[in-house]
């Protein structure tokens, strides 16, 4: 029964949240009937000639430019169009930018549009949107400029630097990008070939990074206890108590004291604090561990019946964790096979 009334609770929590969306949208739909109403001649802002220019050299899409240049103009902005839209320039047209003179100046508008969007819209999905495709054009920034990588250079260092100034709950959205900035930290190692010009700038945004990372993980309940707690018998813990070790407060606490040893004795100017810190693991790894947990409880069960009670269990716990919301779809897909699976074997 206990099992029933989570599976309740979680449909529960999605049905309001649809609710929620649905409503969201009821009004988004009046807003737009009721700008509608309200002609507005938008002209073009100067500060993004500069976008007009470098994107001309294509002119097939200067129609489409021009609407998203009228759209950030305008007094009611639509964000989720804009951000849709930088996107699609940012990234698809990207070899405009490489080659032209004026290239890092456009680059600049590109994050300064997305940074506009993540502190400005109510929407949160949008401004995850525009937090992950922030820092998928930076990565296209270090990928695909070649010979050009090194005018581009001042403009990650201003996107870094900004980046690790945000307010913690716009910084959270970076730490769980799927684009992780270790990641992004490594490209710009691999493409410098380890010469990089300013590395205290990306060394302060990891050491936010981590230390986010670390904070966060033991703010939120320690799972191997957790998982112990909850079971009416704690049966059989030397099968399933090695599975937390990783993710346990206690390996987090040594993660973390090791980041404070690393930034404290080093200097954190060098390029040897950036590659130790990326040697330490970053939120995906977690993300990860916790979506491969629930099968490798079934799996070490050795008895189906445990083994997928042990599974719905845990797989409930992650429902209940914002900072895996990444998975939430997953897992519940994870948790109707498996409520099937035991209703089916029920004795």
């Amino acid at each position: 029964m206990q099992l029933f009334r989570l599976w309740h609770n979680v449909r529960h929590i999605f049905d309001c949240e649809i609710s929620v969306e649905e409503n969201v949208n009821i009004k988004s739909k009046a807003l737009e009937v009721n700008i509608a109403d309200y002609h507005v001649d938008v002209t073009i802002e100067e500060k993004y000639f500069l976008l007009q220019d470098v994107m001309s050299q294509y002119y097939g899409i200067m129609d489409g430019v021009n609407t998203f240049l009228r759209e950030l103009s305008h007094p009611y902005r639509n964000w989720q169009f804009i951000v849709r839209e930088a996107r699609i320039y940012s990234l698809n047209y990207f070899h405009l930018l490489k080659n032209h003179p004026k290239g890092p100046g456009a680059a600049v508008l590109f994050i300064g549009i997305l940074s506009d969007a993540i502190e400005s819209t109510k929407n949160p999905e949008v401004r995850i949107d525009a937090a992950d495709n922030l820092l998928l054009f930076l990565k296209k920034i270090l990928t695909d400029s070649g010979s050009e990588l090194q005018r581009f250079l001042p403009v990650i260092n201003d996107a870094f630097d900004k980046i690790g100034n945000y307010p913690d709950e716009y910084f959270f959205l970076f730490v769980k990008s799927y684009y992780q900035l270790p990641r992004l930290a490594g490209h710009l190692i691999k493409k410098t070939k380890g010469r990089i010009s300013e590395p205290g700038t990306v060394n302060r945004l990891l050491q936010r990074y981590y230390h986010t990372v670390y904070e966060y993980w033991l703010q939120e309940v320690d799972p191997g206890a957790w998982f112990a707690a909850e079971l009416d018998e704690p049966r059989h813990r030397e099968y399933w108590q090695c599975l937390f070790d990783d993710i346990s407060h206690r390996r987090i606490a040594q993660w973390n004291s090791k980041l404070n040893l690393i930034t404290l004795t080093g200097d954190m100017a060098s390029m040897d604090v950036l590659e130790r810190m990326l040697e330490l693991p970053s939120y995906s790894r977690f993300v990860e561990i916790y979506r491969r947990l629930p099968q490798r409880l079934l799996d070490a069960a050795r008895d189906g019946t445990w083994g997928n009670g042990w599974k719905v269990i845990f797989l409930f716990h992650i429902m209940s964790i914002k900072g895996l919301s990444m998975i939430h779809e997953e897992t519940l897909r994870d948790i109707n096979r498996t409520l099937t699976w035991l209703i089916g074997h029920e004795k």
